[in-house]
């Protein structure tokens, strides 16, 4: 390093980079390795970045994943492996879902390590193997270094975050103690994305050629709205698309409409004229969406999720664009990014404009939820309290919700708001939505965070309640409280919930597993530790009381404990339960299900 050059510490190093980057969020548990780190953030009263403390590494990591779906890169901190270990499912669930997050992991200093090495020393939180914490997360982060002196650390850390600007992807910085302070140069250069930064002749044009003529083939067309829309901020583009496609090549009185999926649910405000429902996608549904002469067009979609089995959909009916690169039937064009895609199809209409090609568009259809509860306006259930709670949400709320039965049992819920539905519907942790309402609530502060979770997921996360008092948060959480984990015992044996249930020889495959009972805990009252207002009930009249309640404190944080019976699903379940085969229901003459073994 020259001795006029400008200097910095590290820390202040990454720090500069972080403000760079538009980051104005953290998360994480404090520990003594990245204190050089936090306290330089301190330091400086006019940062953007706010440090917000978590009651676990695992909250933390589930917050900064849902702000960084909304808002854009956010960083965690965390101490060396016993803090990381807990962030490993979170920093995976990113990784697959394709969210930004930058996380930060300090470290024994280097005189430590050596003392470990050659004297045999174990200190606390470490294993004895120096590269355990990098090796955990390689595999699931587009980027990670571990950094152990001052020169390295700029290269090192332009390195990580470049990769996260071009892949959208996780990336991991392990930092030992003694680097923080130490001095290096100070940023020569903006960062910016690695895309196109190759010799790569893309296919966007062949992909949309051979798109628009498929679809002129097959005039019956419908859009599959998918998450990398959402991802990559190319909503606007896609109802641009729409917008040239309906307003001149459609036949007199049709639409080409749009429908998106659990993954990519409210990408579109879905009160959008021309959004026509949120569909599992599994190849039944597409049959019945697009028939034998019409044609599904995914945009940014993927095709994820073995228990749905849409990862069977390609045929010579569908077009599938996301992940660079777009299949047109059985045809495939790679290197093509999404946007470029997008308007490459613009052009092609925009070409045939004046050329007489009409399609005709398809109308799907979407079973009614309102149908399903007008037998028993009383009665709570799965389908009673989302056709309840759609006429509570606006587009100031936005809804979070977790994994399992109440994932399956929100898609036929309308939400008004773009981006006002946040679901990891793809990694599937359960107790994911309850610290993701605080990464929301942080990107959205003036919007409201919904969150449904049934309770054996909210047992995993309930102290995310504690962060959103302390926040100041004004979250509602509704726990679907049906005392068992119902998607689990669904998938290993769904007997238990099929009305009648069939007789099996064995009674065991009649009722819930006794490993899927839940211990009974009293919802309502966690607050009374946590803060806020705990609330339960056991009926719709008591549900709409207290959404009435909620309405009228709007700077509280409730918790809502929602009754339902044991065996009460979803509609979608309860329609496909009698056919189905557990993949343990021995006695099913269909076992073991063809699909899955």
């Amino acid at each position: 390093m020259l001795d006029n050059q400008p200097t910095c510490t590290v820390a202040e190093y990454l720090k500069l980079r972080l403000e760079e980057l538009k980051v104005q969020q953290m998360f994480g548990v404090a520990g003594n390795y990245t204190a050089a780190l936090l306290d330089t953030i301190l330091a400086d009263p006019s940062t953007p970045i706010k440090i917000s403390g978590n009651a676990n590494e695992i909250c933390a990591g589930f917050a900064a994943d849902a702000y960084a779906r909304l808002n854009g890169p956010c960083a965690l901190y965390v101490t060396y492996s016993v803090g990381a270990f807990t962030m490993l499912n979170t920093i995976a669930g990113s990784y697959v879902e394709q969210v930004p997050v930058i996380l930060v992991n300090g470290a024994p200093t280097n005189k430590e390590d050596q003392t470990s090495k050659h004297a045999g020393l174990l200190y606390s939180h470490t294993t004895g193997y120096e590269f355990v914490d990098i090796h955990m997360f390689k595999p699931i982060t587009v980027a990670s270094e571990r950094i152990t002196n001052a020169t390295q650390a700029p290269y090192q850390i332009d390195s990580v975050l470049t990769a996260m600007l071009t892949e959208q992807r996780p990336v991991y910085l392990e930092v030992t103690e003694d680097v923080w302070r130490s001095h290096c140069a100070v940023p020569s250069r903006a960062l910016a994305s690695g895309k196109g930064a190759n010799l790569t002749v893309s296919e966007a044009q062949s992909a949309a050629k051979a798109t628009v003529k498929l679809m002129l083939e097959r005039p019956k067309s419908i859009f599959w709205a998918g998450v990398e829309l959402q991802r990559f901020g190319l909503q606007e583009q896609f109802l641009s698309l729409l917008e040239e496609i309906n307003s001149h090549h459609i036949l007199p009185d049709k639409h080409v409409n749009f429908v998106t999926s659990a993954m990519s649910k409210s990408v579109i405000s879905e009160e959008h004229k021309w959004f026509k429902g949120c569909f599992t996608m599994s190849p039944s549904e597409i049959d019945s969406l697009i028939g034998e002469d019409g044609v599904l067009v995914g945009m940014g979609t993927w095709t994820t999720g073995k228990d749905t089995s849409n990862q069977d959909i390609k045929s010579d009916r569908t077009i599938i664009a996301a992940q660079n690169g777009v299949y047109v039937g059985a045809y495939f064009y790679p290197s093509v990014t999404l946007d470029d895609y997008i308007q490459c199809l613009a052009d092609e209409f925009s070409k045939i404009r004046d050329k007489g090609h009409r399609l005709q568009g398809l109308v799907p259809y979407l079973p009614s939820l309102k149908n399903t509860v007008a037998q028993s306006a009383s009665n709570l259930g799965y389908d009673s309290f989302y056709h309840t709670l759609e006429q509570f949400i606006t587009e100031d709320d936005v809804v979070i919700v977790d994994a399992g039965f109440p994932l399956i049992g929100a898609q036929s819920m309308k939400v008004p708001a773009q981006n006002g539905f946040v679901a990891q519907a793809s990694w599937l942790s359960i107790g994911y939505s309850v610290p993701a309402a605080l990464g929301v609530k942080c990107a959205f502060p003036d919007k409201r965070a919904m969150v449904v979770v049934g309770d054996g997921a909210f047992h995993e996360t309930c102290q995310a309640v504690a962060d959103q008092h302390a926040y100041g948060h004004n979250t509602v959480v509704f726990v679907i409280a049906n005392g068992i984990y119902g998607i689990e015992q669904y998938l290993v044996n769904p007997n238990p919930f099929r009305d009648p249930k069939v007789d099996y020889e064995d009674p065991l495959l009649d009722n819930v597993y006794a490993y899927n009972d839940l211990p009974s805990w009293n919802i309502s009252k966690i607050t009374e530790a946590f803060g806020g207002e705990g609330r339960k009930v056991s009926n719709i009249h008591e549900l709409l009381a207290v959404m009435e309640e909620i309405r009228s404190q709007e700077q509280t944080n409730f918790v809502v404990e929602v009754c339902i019976p044991k065996t009460d699903t979803p509609r979608t379940i309860t329609l496909e339960a009698d056919t189905a085969v557990g993949e343990d229901e021995i006695e099913n003459p269909n076992w073991p299900p063809a699909n899955k073994f």
